[in-house]
């Protein structure tokens, strides 16, 4: 911001603070939840997690910038894989209609949102449709920053009361991490997509490269966010004591190149990939971003 001190008075001075204020005021405000994630009579059989890292590159993954996610991983003879968020170069590798298409389980060209200006509504349906059809007593929960992804999922939501679903729209990443903390062990919920969107952030404002100082330290600050939620929350039994058998899905919805994404080079176009199934489980086999949901899915049902 400039400005101009030619006819700068007290006055003027004075509303510019005001409107300062108003605006810090308006950019701490956002905060929204639809629905309730209330204590569960009882922890569901089995639980799937999925966690959207926005904006992880295939290469910040490494013991380096990542080092529970790694060795998480590591600890369970698995390895990271990546899928193709462009599905072959036909949808433009941008965040929206790439946590589209994981809750629909379906590409842009069925569920209409093309880019991160797409109004919606989205025409396909989300997977905490899906799963209440097929299990009618389950429960959902959205957790996100990003505004357009919230508005998109809850305008799709909208109208259908019946759906045991709540989604919190919180300040960043830091905030989501709390209502995690704060809401986990009580809700208990069958299905969950919790979204972390700060390397994102962190891309735009420097580059997604990992030798970029930005950007590394908010990869770093994101995988001790989710050691955090996995040892107070995911790893903890519910408050009726049980660990329900869980399906954890780490992925992201895009890489980038310089301070961009959204076009069709290796660098934007693969994003990693890494689901991890409770102990007696068969691995979970995901080689789209599309398979994500359908195979949430296929593990609660």
């Amino acid at each position: 911001m400039v400005f101009n001190t030619r006819n700068f008075t007290l006055s003027s001075g004075l509303k510019l603070l005001l409107a300062l204020y108003a605006i810090s005021l308006l950019g701490c405000s956002r905060s929204d939840e639809v629905g309730q994630c209330n204590a569960a009579p009882q922890a569901p059989a089995r639980q799937v997690v999925i966690i959207g890292i926005d904006g992880l590159r295939t290469d910040a993954v490494s013991p380096t910038l990542t080092p529970f996610l790694f060795q998480l991983a590591e600890s369970r003879g698995l390895a990271w894989g990546r899928v193709d968020v462009s599905n072959g170069r036909t949808q433009q590798t941008y965040s929206a209609p790439g946590w589209i298409s994981v809750l629909t389980a379906s590409w842009a060209s069925a569920h209409g949102i093309v880019d991160n200006n797409s109004p919606g509504p989205v025409k396909s349906e989300t997977v905490f449709e899906r799963l209440q059809a097929r299990k009618a007593d389950s429960r959902s929960i959205l957790m996100t920053s990003w505004k357009p992804l919230y508005d998109l999922v809850e305008g799709r939501l909208r109208g259908l009361p019946e759906l045991h679903h709540a989604a919190f729209l919180r300040k960043n990443d830091a905030a989501v991490e709390q209502e995690v903390l704060t809401t986990w062990r009580a809700c208990q919920p069958d299905l969950a997509f919790i979204h972390l969107d700060a390397v994102d952030e962190a891309g735009h404002d420097g580059a997604f490269d990992p030798s970029d100082p930005g950007y590394a330290a908010a990869v770093r600050e994101t995988d001790a966010r989710i050691r955090r939620l996995w040892e107070k929350a995911l790893a903890s039994p519910s408050a009726q004591g049980a660990l329900p058998q869980r399906l954890v899905i780490f992925a992201s919805d895009h890489g980038g190149i310089g301070n961009k994404h959204g076009r069709y080079s290796e660098a934007e176009r693969w994003a990693p990939l890494l689901a991890i199934s409770p102990s007696g489980y068969p691995a979970v086999k995901i080689s789209e971003l599309v398979e994500i949901g359908q195979a949430s899915l296929d593990f609660v049902q």
